[in-house]
């Protein structure tokens, strides 16, 4: 299996026709193995491609996610905000308004995990000006929410807060 992780590792950096069948290759051989398919959510979550916001929002669908996961949504979501800086920060704002709604649906059901996916925002006054809009316009909205819980309020109050 390490030696199998290692090589769709590799493959995933690369825009090739075999990416595809690889990544279906190996759930196929290891879908019974709970975390083998945690490591398969976290790289497709953090390839470096501007395809894996498309393909993210497609894994949220697989049947062997669930939000209800906590281990799977840190695979996929919290991998993609944390470990995927090309493509959580794109220059659209879509990788924050993606995260975003998904804090926002997570946090009435596990309020932990989502204010730890919303430490992904804590960076975002370094960014050059188009996206630290965006970032920040995706923290306030979590900001407004009806009903936010303490966990996510205290880290996006924290993060919003003047330096």
């Amino acid at each position: 299996m390490t030696d199998r992780m290692a090589a769709l590792g590799t493959l995933s950096l690369h825009d090739v026709p075999e990416r595809k069948a690889a990544f279906e290759d190996f759930y196929q051989r290891y879908q019974d193995d709970p975390l083998i398919i945690d490591k398969w959510f976290v790289l497709q979550a953090t390839t470096p491609d501007p395809s894996t916001l498309d393909r993210v929002r497609e894994l949220t669908g697989h049947p062997a996610f669930s939000m209800a996961n906590p281990n799977r949504v840190r695979s996929l979501i919290g991998s993609f905000a944390q470990g995927n800086p090309t493509q959580f920060n794109r220059a659209d704002g879509l990788g924050y308004e993606f995260v975003a709604d998904r804090i926002l649906a997570l946090d009435p059901n596990n309020p932990q995990v989502a204010s730890r996916m919303t430490t992904a925002f804590k960076s975002w006054r370094v960014l050059e000006s188009g996206r630290r809009d965006r970032a920040q316009a995706a923290l306030k909205r979590i900001a407004e929410a009806p009903k936010l819980s303490r966990d996510v309020g205290d880290i996006v109050q924290r993060a919003l807060a003047e330096s």
